[in-house]
């Protein structure tokens, strides 16, 4: 009798336990936010957060949570573009609840459970997340642009401006034309082959059919119309968040330009997609110091400026978040 021998285990992603160094990253910009608040004057900051009311906490809270629900709105509208017909509730349900998990997650990549709205209603995950990764991609999209194009004016050199400008354009439609031609439903037989000699490796084929799969979803967004809209939307949007931190400038008496405010802010956005930071925490304090020392700001206030934003953000988020999640567990199919 022929002995058969033991099957070897298995080990499931979630049984295989997480390197210290990997769940020690986010706890480095909280020593980074430590070091930076040893150097200050903290009766200068208590003295800063003295002169905010609390009615421009409250209104800097208003404009960031109309800037929430812009976006929930700009992504019903890719949805509709998408042919997914999702109802307006739960669509703002699953978006809150996704911004709730965004706030808790490196790099925010918490808002994507969003799209579990989508597949628990039968939609494949590439289409679901098409939607999802394309609004990301227009906020970072427009941070790049703010950052790259607002601060080359803010050191004072428009040469370097119109370069960053340039190089902006260039990657977007690059990035548009890549989107239209593999998620084309018709593509091209050079595109075809390209994916079809992928198939000879087991990991590139997936990859693949995934970035196949993501693309073909996108491309109904993509088209002038759709895309033109939710571009609008997102510069609404971002409207309403640079307003809620120029309110809280204001609240704290720094006479700033609010170009240099914007291109702050841009740069301070793009340090929450830090792996070693939650929500840029930490690394936001730094930036906020570095560019608003240039333009006479004291480091005690720039600091407060940089920590109150993110506090109305992460109130407001975690508050509709809450909701969200509460509404969606209702929700459920």
């Amino acid at each position: 009798m022929t002995e058969v021998s033991p099957e070897p285990k298995v080990v499931l992603a979630a049984d295989r336990k997480m390197p210290r160094w990997r769940r020690a990253l986010p706890f480095l910009g909280l020593v980074l936010l430590a070091w930076l608040l040893s150097r200050l004057n903290l009766g200068d900051m208590g003295a800063a957060l003295g002169r905010v009311t609390l009615s421009t906490l409250l209104l800097s809270g208003g404009a960031f949570t109309v800037n929430a629900f812009i976006k929930a709105y700009r992504w019903h509208r890719m949805l509709s573009a998408q042919g997914i017909g999702l109802p307006p509730k739960v669509t703002l349900a699953a978006f809150l609840s996704g911004l709730f998990y965004g706030q808790v997650t490196l790099g925010r990549v918490g808002e994507l459970f969003r799209v579990e709205a989508l597949i628990e209603r039968g939609v494949s995950t590439g289409t679901a997340l098409a939607s999802s990764i394309l609004d990301r991609l227009l906020d970072l999209f427009l941070v790049l642009l703010a950052g790259a194009v607002l601060g080359a004016f803010v050191v004072g050199n428009a040469q370097v401006a119109g370069v960053a400008l340039g190089l902006m354009l260039i990657g977007g439609m690059a990035v548009w034309a890549g989107i239209a031609t593999v998620g084309n439903p018709e593509p091209s037989a050079r595109v075809t082959a390209f994916f079809h000699g992928l198939a000879a490796r087991p990991f590139l084929d997936r990859t693949g059919k995934l970035v196949q799969e993501l693309a073909t979803g996108m491309y109904p967004m993509t088209r002038p119309l759709p895309l033109a809209e939710a571009f609008v939307w997102t510069l609404i949007s971002w409207g309403f968040y640079l307003s809620a931190l120029f309110i809280l400038a204001d609240g704290l008496h720094i006479a700033i330009s609010k170009i240099v405010l914007t291109a702050t802010a841009a740069f301070a956005a793009l340090s929450a997609l830090l792996p070693v930071t939650i929500s840029g925490l930490g690394a936001r304090e730094l930036i906020y110091i570095a560019v608003l020392k240039q333009h006479g700001v004291a480091d005690e206030p720039a600091a407060v400026l940089s920590l109150l934003h993110l506090f109305i953000m992460t109130i407001s988020a975690t508050a509709f978040g809450l909701g969200g999640l509460l509404w969606r567990s209702r929700q459920r199919v």
